[in-house]
């Protein structure tokens, strides 16, 4: 009888410990994260010419990071927005070479006004934040453009377009830009 009894305490401390277990707390890849804000590049004397941006880069200015990774294909970009904050500004370099072999870099500061939502998406993915584009309004364009030096000409030389202005996701494009 007391075989019996430790048998049967013995499988429901077993039966007990089993049901108790979870599955794994691992985010599963395709699991939606935080999107980055997609900028694509164009012509600004042919505004429907795609723009090639191999020689670009961008970085937070006075940090000294430059970041390349993020290039999505030849004429895309996709720039980080910040989680705590509802505006971030990016220098965007454009490096070129000319026909004498002379380098030059021409930077522009890109400042994008935002609003931020967080959603949960699971306990082992936490949250995730999409962003609203704040809209322009008469003097104040969003995203806007400052030349650093003014002597070189700008880079980006009309007005960013907005095209998506909810950035939920990195499969369209959300700003274009003429240079």
């Amino acid at each position: 009888m007391k075989r019996l009894i430790a048998s049967i305490a013995v499988l429901l401390t077993i039966a007990i410990y089993l049901i108790s277990c979870e599955k794994d707390d691992l985010c599963a890849d395709g699991t939606p994260t935080t999107p980055g804000l997609v900028v694509e590049f164009y012509k600004f004397d042919n505004a429907t010419v795609r723009n090639d941006v191999t020689n670009f880069v961008y970085y937070t200015p006075g940090s000294g990071t430059i970041k390349r990774d993020t290039l999505k294909s030849g004429y895309q970009i996709i720039l980080p927005l910040r989680t705590d904050a509802d505006e971030v500004t990016w220098a965007l370099e454009y490096n070129n070479t000319s026909s004498g072999g002379t380098k030059t870099k021409n930077t522009d500061l890109f400042t994008v006004k935002y609003t931020r939502t967080q959603t949960y998406v699971s306990r082992a993915c936490g949250y995730k934040t999409t962003f609203t584009l704040v809209p322009a309004t008469q003097g104040q364009p969003n995203p806007s453009v400052q030349d650093i030096v003014p002597n070189d000409g700008a880079l980006i030389r009309n007005n960013p377009t907005v095209v998506i202005p909810n950035i939920e996701n990195e499969d369209e494009v959300h700003v274009k830009i003429f240079f």
